[in-house]
């Protein structure tokens, strides 16, 4: 199958690809820290796509953990043929009717985490976080 190997600052990143897929897509994000500009800008690469429809005529995405850059990082990808790959963190559903959280347990644990602190300094802005 073909597959994306990603290496990242030298270190091998990911081998990702799946058999079904129709998408397979590579994104590298800037986003400016204006909202929050304590946070800095959010650099960072992912991997995911979509598969080809199944015998249902039903669409899944896919992805790969994402993975945080920072300014002079190198990301180098070559294009290979693999009969073993790094399997996806998550696999769900592509449908209007059917939602399927398209975040991990350990994702969604992360962002209230994350939240949590937020509202901490807030509220509390002289505790200890």
């Amino acid at each position: 199958m073909i597959a994306f190997l990603v290496e990242i600052d030298g270190e091998r990143t990911v081998l990702a690809g799946v058999e079904d897929w129709s998408i397979l897509a590579l994104h590298i994000n800037a986003m400016r820290a204006e909202a929050k500009p304590d946070e800095g800008d959010d650099l960072h690469f992912s991997v995911g796509g979509l598969t080809l429809p199944d015998s249902g005529q039903q669409h899944y995405h896919f992805r790969w953990p994402r993975k945080d850059l920072k300014v002079g990082s190198v990301v180098k990808v070559t294009i290979v043929e693999s009969e073993s790959v790094d399997p996806p963190i998550k696999r769900y559903r592509s449908d209007a009717q059917v939602q399927e959280n398209p975040f991990t347990e350990e994702e969604i644990r992360e962002m209230r985490y994350k939240d949590y602190l937020s509202l901490k300094a807030e509220f509390e802005p002289n505790s200890d976080g």
